[in-house]
């Protein structure tokens, strides 16, 4: 059990409380190893990059520190998940990359001392030279570190969570006001989903043990190649999918559904209160350049496949994530005040004195129904590929590139797949095109927006969430950019501007990648041009903006993801293949949506990037025609 104690000195206690060890607390060496909430962990390569300018006894430093809160976290009882486990690992390739860099430094020096001596002996007279030769120095053997029983500061790993405050009522537009001594008021935290990409058992020939996370695709690519050598030395299972890594999710106790119909009830409540909302964080990865050189020398080949593209989920990210470990959820609807229209009415006085009377009437009053119950289920989202085994054995670079981008294409599968869902279980509404696509697009809001809060009697507190493709923020700029020229500052608006747009309506905006298919009008369709793009052509026009804009509203909280668990990675044994020599790689995902509001919106929008206002256009004529 590990404790820090109040003053600068740390600690380490066994499990009956007896003190162990005490040392004076300073900078904890290990700081560089905690990196921006969302961001990817440090692999090795990132490691060996941050301790490259460390003097061997910083490097000391980080391996007793490694140590150290290794034997921290084996001395708690608490449980070790995939949190703790994925920072055992950074641990121990910090101390492995601090060690190899002492080795290289220490192997530096000896060469320099030998060059030194080789340079200084040139320098000799000849009589000295011939009588004296510089003895070598001889480097004793380096010790083995010895493991202090000491713990690093930070040693159990806490859980991040991040939450942004509704539109409107966060710091921005009012002062921080806080009482002498009193805390400020912190934020409602989302609990945070994590995956790890965790090997599976039977890969030690790729040097991988099973459970240690995969952190880069090259390892995925040897681990693949290592389980099907192992595969050519096992008979039968003719069909059988062999996994190879798995996602393992880490879902919070509180985002966890299970057989406790009250503990479920309270958890989803406490998820979509109006105060808890969905937060989302940008990535940024740094990169290098390559300069290239004149040179007389046959030049290097670069084995690596460049992919291009982002498997990120904005619209998973954007609902409210539960894992269903049973494949489902079933929940009583939503009831609506508009459903009791029936039960309100007026007494007067002359209804009183009627009573008796042939004029006599009666009070309405309602019957009312058991609410309906409601159920949805996950699907598995799965793609497949087949590759060649001399591809595998000889190009491990290209299989590992090609799992990337299909990883890529799932992603977009998955997001339009969940679109689909919202969308078959929302209202449609539409708005044609007056001005721009900035102005329609921001008074056609405004309008849904009266129209929902009215009829539902909603509170301006109450946020809503509002889905639209990313290449809506280029045509709101394009459209901007094409008005009167007073607005010349808008040829720079930036996307903080345009989301502050939506946020000062109490909507919370979320950009997505991707895009269903066109629709025709009819069959209680209605007409939508593509959401996506095709590719570029040789020699064609720059293609348009979309005519129209398909978009997803809801009330914030109350549209539901629901994960069915991992998602497995793994090889496909089939004899046809075998033939051919050839195997497949497969994935799969489980997933799907509950609504558990009363009415969620879809809205298909004409759009044109006109730069039209209403001081160059006549209004009264376009609304007359």
């Amino acid at each position: 059990m590990y404790r820090k104690l109040p003053t600068t000195a740390r600690a380490l206690f066994d499990s009956s409380g007896e003190l162990l060890a005490l040392v004076a607390d300073g900078e904890n060496p290990l700081a560089f190893l905690d990196v921006a909430e969302g961001a990817q962990p440090l692999d090795r390569a990132g490691i060996a990059a941050a301790l490259g300018e460390l003097e061997p006894d910083a490097l000391q430093a980080v391996i007793d520190a490694a140590i150290a809160e290794g034997q921290a976290i084996a001395a708690s009882e608490d449980p070790i998940d995939a949190g703790v486990l994925a920072r055992i690992n950074l641990l121990a390739d910090a101390r492995e990359v601090a060690e190899g860099r002492i080795t290289e430094i220490a192997a530096a020096d000896e060469q320099a001392r030998e060059q030194a001596a080789q340079a200084l002996a040139r320098l000799q007279p000849p009589a000295a030279a011939e009588e004296e030769t510089p003895a070598e120095e001889e480097t004793p053997a380096a010790e083995e570190p010895q493991p202090e029983a000491v713990a690093a500061s930070g040693a159990q790993p806490r859980r991040q969570t991040t939450a942004l405050p509704r539109p409107g009522s966060g710091a921005a537009g009012r002062a921080s006001v806080t009482a002498a001594g009193a805390q400020p008021a912190q934020a409602p935290a989302v609990p945070v989903v994590r995956g790890a990409l965790v090997a599976s058992a039977g890969l030690e020939g790729a040097g991988i043990q099973g459970g240690t996370a995969i952190a880069s695709r090259e390892t995925l690519g040897d681990a693949i190649l290592s389980k099907l050598r192992s595969l050519r030395r096992v008979t039968g299972g003719d069909g059988e999918n062999v996994p190879v890594a798995t996602v393992n999710l880490d879902f919070p106790e509180e985002r966890t559904l299970g057989r406790d119909l009250a503990t479920n009830t309270r958890r989803i409540r406490e998820a979509t209160a109006p105060e808890v909302l969905v937060a989302s964080a940008e990535q940024a990865r740094a990169g290098g350049a390559l300069v290239a050189a004149a040179l007389c020398a046959p030049i290097n080949t670069e084995y690596d496949v460049p992919v291009i593209g982002s498997s990120a989920r904005p619209v998973r990210d954007a609902l409210t994530r539960f894992g269903a470990d049973k494949g489902g959820l079933r929940w009583r609807e939503h009831l609506s005040f508009a459903d009791f229209a029936g039960a309100t009415s007026v007494w007067t006085m002359a209804n009183d004195e009627a009573v008796g009377t042939a004029q006599q009437v009666t009070k309405p009053c309602l019957d009312v129904e058991c609410p309906d119950d409601a159920e949805a289920f996950v699907e598995a989202l799965t793609f497949c590929l087949t590759f060649s085994n001399v591809t595998a054995r000889f190009d491990p670079e290209s299989t590992a590139a090609n799992i990337e981008a299909a990883q890529i294409a799932h992603a977009r599968f998955a997001e339009n797949r969940l679109m689909a869902q919202i969308a078959a279980l929302s209202t449609t509404v539409t708005s044609g095109q007056l001005l721009g696509t900035t102005r329609d697009l921001l008074v056609g809001l405004d309008r849904l927006q009266a129209a929902y809060r009215n009829f539902f009697r909603l509170e301006d507190s109450v946020a809503l969430r509002q889905t639209c493709p990313r290449w809506l923020r280029d045509a709101l700029r394009a459209d901007l950019t094409r008005g009167m020229a007073g607005e010349l500052e808008a040829l720079s608006v930036a996307d903080a501007t345009i989301n502050a747009w939506f946020a000062a309506r109490n909507v919370n905006i979320t950009w997505h990648l991707d895009g269903r298919p066109a629709t025709v009008a009819g069959a209680g369709e209605v007409a939508m041009s593509n959401q996506f793009y095709g590719a570029l052509a040789d020699n064609a026009a720059i293609p348009d903006f979309p005519a129209q804009v398909e978009s997803l509203l809801w009330v914030e909280g109350e549209m539901l993801h629901l994960d069915g668990g991992t998602m497995d990675l793994g090889v496909v044994r089939d004899s046809t293949l075998n033939q051919v020599n050839r195997y497949k790689l497969f994935s799969e995902s489980f997933e799907g949506v509950a609504h558990r509001g009363v009415q969620a919106i879809r809205w298909v929008a004409d759009t044109g990037t006109l730069g039209s206002v209403s001081g160059t256009t006549d209004v009264a004529a376009v609304l007359a025609g």
